[in-house]
């Protein structure tokens, strides 16, 4: 199977005009990086999903791109949730589907909860549904493993940290994912992450999960919702090695989701499972998508 090539194009919202990678012809899966990530890094999994007859478009976070560099004045999840809503009313007004992996698995399962209409189905990577996150700061070794949020509220300290070198970016993938080369994905991440702009717009978007006024109040109303189970079934998946948020705190996952839904932990991966088994991923996303 050849390397996917992907195209930049740009997808104009009610919101905000998104810059994206996009790539394949079909029915459109829009696909949602987390933290420290790049839209580019889902190409080996959409090499299977253009190959299976998807287009696949993976958008920017707001903040993590020059063209929306100042846009990031709210950076709570349900902010970026309603991000993910508009882009896919702008991509299909029937809905589309939707890959999330890490901060984009909340944004997918924020959409399901309050803007079904807009997600058909819905595949959520690395991390458990908002209704059973809480779940994690009961273990001790979790909020261990934790540590860079803890570390990204201190004003000034992270700034520095982050602005020094890309050595905490490279940690927390070697953590992360025992084993994984990033290969060429590692200089785009750098790149990402050494931009004083994203490094800003992060930090903001962690120290929302904390700081309330950087919550968007016209979006505050959703919060029962956006945190409550959702109303129509995900398919969510972790890595069975990942060093981030480890498996078992996916074992009370179905609590946080409608019936219908389905768990899968996979073997031989770790967080950035989409980089280490795109052939799994894929395949499961694909038989989720089809069974509409």
């Amino acid at each position: 199977m050849g390397r996917v090539e992907f195209t930049e194009i740009v997808v104009e919202t009610d919101r905000l005009d998104f810059p994206a990678l996009a790539a394949g012809a079909g029915p459109t899966v829009v696909c949602w990086h987390g933290f420290p990530d790049h839209p580019a890094t889902f190409a080996p999994l959409a090499e299977h999903l253009v190959a299976a007859g998807r287009r696949v478009v993976a958008p920017f976070l707001r903040g993590h791109h020059p063209a929306t560099a100042n846009a990031l004045t709210y950076a709570d999840g349900i902010t970026l949730a309603a991000d993910a809503a508009a882009v896919a009313a702008a991509l299909d007004s029937d809905g589309v589907d939707m890959i999330g992996h890490d901060i984009g698995a909340g944004m997918v399962a924020r959409v399901a909860a309050a803007w079904p209409q807009r997600l058909r189905r819905g595949v959520t990577l690395a991390v458990p549904p908002p209704a059973t996150m809480r779940g994690l700061f009961t273990d001790p070794a979790q909020l261990r493993r934790l540590f860079y949020m803890w570390l990204f509220q201190l004003s000034g300290v992270a700034e520095a940290v982050l602005a020094a070198n890309r050595d905490l970016i490279d940690y927390l993938w070697s953590t992360w994912s025992p084993g994984l080369d990033p290969g060429d994905h590692r200089e785009r991440v750098h790149a990402l992450y050494g931009d004083p702009a994203t490094i800003a717009n992060v930090l903001r978007i962690y120290r929302a999960n904390f700081d309330t006024s950087l919550h968007d109040p016209q979006l505050a109303v959703l919060a029962a919702t956006t945190e409550a189970p959702a109303g129509v079934p995900l398919l969510v998946l972790a890595g069975a090695d990942d060093g981030c948020i480890t498996a078992e705190h996916f074992d009370t996952a179905h609590a946080g989701l409608h019936p219908g839904s389905r768990v899968e932990i996979l073997s031989g991966a770790g967080h950035f499972l989409h980089l280490e088994r795109p052939d799994a991923v894929a395949r499961l996303a694909t038989e989720w998508f089809d069974a509409v």
